[in-house]
């Protein structure tokens, strides 16, 4: 219930952002960070076992959220500076990605959404890193294409050697008769 009224205030205070019609005030920046980091930490505080079975609706709130914090960090970096910890609110982002994608198995959805928030957050904040690396990031370090380790079986081994030729000639073999 929390998290749906913060999300609610969010939503309000983002269409207000999107208007323009007043100048940014510094007030509104920082609820709207406030609300932002207030629903990431309290999705990642409050799971347990049956996380996993939320609906993708809050998994929507959790990431939408996120997004939000990135994109405000982004385009009023230089007006939070001075009034918020700028890293402590990155790794927050961090955090939830490597928090989503322990959520279940690979294909559910919450893994896709980690990689929604991880490319975001890496677009909009290429220099923000954390000191040490998140298992995700350890997870695209260290992903091995199987396909090398298996070449036959993919058919790789046509594309080695230097013959110039693309594919392998798998053309049957017709043996000529003599006339």
């Amino acid at each position: 219930m929390q998290m749906g009224f913060h999300f609610a205030q969010l939503l309000i205070y983002d269409q207000s952002l999107k208007s323009r019609s007043a100048a940014v005030r510094e007030s509104l920046l920082s609820e709207m960070v406030r609300l932002s980091a207030a629903i990431l930490t309290l999705a990642m505080e409050t799971s347990d076992d049956r996380t996993r079975h939320l609906t993708d609706h809050i998994y929507h709130v959790v990431v939408f959220s996120a997004l939000t914090l990135c994109r405000l960090l982004h385009m009023y970096e230089d007006q939070l500076a001075p009034s918020h910890n700028l890293v402590e609110l990155d790794m927050l982002v961090l955090q939830l990605v490597a928090w989503l994608h322990s959520i279940g198995l690979p294909c559910h959805v919450a893994h896709t959404l980690g990689d929604v928030v991880a490319g975001f957050h890496k677009k909009l904040r290429p220099n923000a890193r954390s000191a040490t690396p998140t298992e995700y990031e350890i997870d695209q370090l260290t992903q091995v294409d199987f396909s090398l380790l298996f070449p036959e079986l993919l058919g790789m081994e046509s594309f080695e050697g230097s013959s110039g030729e693309l594919l392998p000639d798998w053309e049957p073999f017709i043996q000529e008769t003599a006339s």
